[in-house]
């Protein structure tokens, strides 16, 4: 796991945006003197001199000998606190105000643009009246415990895996793949009914295609920044809870921190285990969504499991390779659709399911997953042969879990469940909000054929 610097930037635009695995690169600073190592998902903020996991007086050191020319800008980018070419006693005062998390310090964080390019958006801290768009920037707010700050929202499809958000949100009314003109025009409305407007609108770079120039000029007039993260992306997804924990500060802070060192820890016994394997000797996988539509080879759903140590089938087969071209999804035509790809070592099917289940309530939806409908046809059919190879992971719950999962998918001797099932726990008693509650028979985690024929048995 290459755990120096990490500022996202581009995501891969295609003719229509979808789903894409976010790039990171390096900004030339290795040099973070974190005593931590476990937290390598770094703080997107201005002033996080030295690309850590926090802001505090190490960054102004650093912000004190680059002014000195001890050190240069080129070197640690980040102490350009206010994004202005350099590093004076200006960026030293704003420093020492987000030092010391004072409340209505301007902000500088760092994320995406709409053309998925590096950008800089200034917002107050600490954040509050959010907005977030899109499930996997949703639940990453959630998982920050910053649902006692979203001001509205376009959809709220789960009903206990979302439940932290603010009983006074307004309902927005629009829906997983579309803002619509009324549900914008309600968007509107709420900034303009709350004092001080929205704080900021979260976007997932997978939903950036719903803001589009009009919706662009809106939020330019009303001065709502945007805050754009691939956050479907596992690793991504870490970096979004811990900058968003930061942003609305207090214990979100320390929830974000949290979260961000638990994930690290998994990611880091994957890595250890199997990180150094040789591509021919690594499992193959191909992801699925909606039961039966095949992940394209830049999918983002591919880039958890790759997280979990696989190889994706389309490094593997050509013809695969040249069939999946792109970054979205493609529904299955028939139930032969995998009949010529029989040597893969897994398949890997990412759906969203609520938790808080009964034991009855637990048993319909290990039998809905499994033996899902799809117009007279079962799900299992579709994987005729591949059965005892094919699993579904909840692709609600937190990216290390998920990715712990997949790892057992991957590699069971070297994962067992009991250790994925640890990993859940471990995130169960964190604290976030969205897990409050829960227990491992209150949540469809993982299913694979041998739980399915236990629960018809």
């Amino acid at each position: 796991m290459n755990k120096s610097t990490t500022m996202i930037v581009a995501v891969a635009v295609v003719a229509v945006v979808i789903v894409a695995a976010a790039a990171v690169m390096l900004t030339g600073n290795n040099n973070s003197g974190s005593s931590d190592a476990d937290i390598a998902s770094q703080l997107q903020i201005r002033g996080n001199a030295n690309d850590d996991y926090t802001i505090d007086s190490k960054d102004m050191d650093i912000l004190n000998d680059v002014i000195d020319g001890k050190k240069t800008l080129k070197d640690y980018p980040l102490a350009d606190v206010n994004n202005d070419g350099k590093v004076d006693d200006t960026d030293k005062k704003l420093l020492q105000d987000l030092i010391d998390r004072k409340s209505g310090t301007t902000v500088y964080v760092l994320c995406l643009d709409r053309t998925g390019n590096p950008t800089t958006v200034s917002c107050t801290y600490p954040l509050r009246n959010v907005v977030p768009y899109g499930t996997n920037m949703q639940l990453p707010t959630l998982f920050a415990n910053g649902g006692q700050y979203v001001a509205g929202y376009f959809v709220s499809s789960y009903t206990n895996a979302e439940s932290s958000i603010s009983a006074s949100a307004k309902n927005l009314e629009g829906s997983q793949r579309q803002i619509t003109d009324a549900a914008w025009k309600n968007f509107t409305a709420l900034d303009a009914s709350i004092n001080g407007g929205v704080g900021a609108l979260l976007v997932d770079y997978s939903g950036i295609a719903q803001i589009t120039d009009a919706r662009q000029a809106d939020l330019n007039a009303a001065q709502i920044p945007t805050i754009v993260y691939p956050s479907a992306n596992t690793e991504d997804e870490i970096t979004t809870v811990l900058t968003l924990g930061f942003l609305f500060g207090g214990d979100c802070e320390k929830m974000g921190m949290k979260y961000a060192q638990e994930s690290w820890n998994v990611l880091d016994a994957i890595d250890k285990k199997v990180g150094d394997l040789a591509d021919k000797d690594r499992s193959s996988y191909i992801c699925c969504t909606m039961h039966i539509y095949i992940c394209q080879n830049d999918s983002t759903f591919n880039t958890s499991a790759s997280t979990a140590g696989g190889i994706p089938y389309y490094k593997v087969n050509k013809d695969f390779a040249k069939t999946y071209a792109g970054a979205n999804s493609t529904k299955m035509s028939s139930t032969e659709a995998l009949a010529n790809y029989t040597d893969v070592d897994s398949i890997i099917n990412n759906r969203s399911m609520d938790w808080g289940l009964s034991a009855d309530e637990y048993k319909e939806l290990v039998l809905d997953t499994w033996a899902h409908d799809n117009k007279g046809i079962p799900t299992y059919e579709y994987f005729k042969g591949y059965e005892d190879r094919l699993v579904f992971v909840n692709n609600l719950l937190p990216g290390a879990v998920k990715v712990a999962y997949m790892a057992h998918a991957l590699y069971d001797e070297e994962f067992s469940m009991d250790w994925a099932d640890d990993v859940l726990q471990d995130f169960i008693d964190m604290g976030t909000n969205p897990l409050k509650g829960q227990t491992l028979d209150t949540i469809l985690a993982y299913l694979d054929q041998d739980m399915y024929e236990a629960i018809i048995a």
